[in-house]
């Protein structure tokens, strides 16, 4: 996904302005959704990281190195094991310490 961009391709201009209008909206149509996507799989992966530096006691770099070793050594995608320690984090009781 190419996010530098943020307007749509040159028009010939020879078209009506309504097909112009029409181009313009599938263009930010398609960019709106692929933020939305892309805003989608980061949060869990900055969930999980929160998860494993409070878990460890470790800053969230570390913990990022930490998830994407396991899901290379793993053959996993980092959104899906993402997903999968906050669901299993979920589930899990909670202790609390003073």
């Amino acid at each position: 996904m190419d996010t530098t961009k943020s307007r749509p391709p040159a028009l010939d201009t020879s078209g009506s302005e309504l097909e112009t209008l029409r181009h313009h909206l599938r263009h930010y149509r398609t960019r709106a959704e692929q933020l939305q996507y892309a805003l989608d799989h980061r949060l869990p992966i900055e969930q999980a990281k929160g998860i494993l530096a409070e878990r460890y006691r470790i800053d969230v770099d570390e913990a990022f190195a930490m998830l994407r070793t396991f899901c290379r050594d793993h053959n996993l995608k980092i959104h899906d094991a993402a997903r999968a320690l906050i669901d299993q984090t979920s589930v899990a009781p909670r202790r609390v310490a003073c």
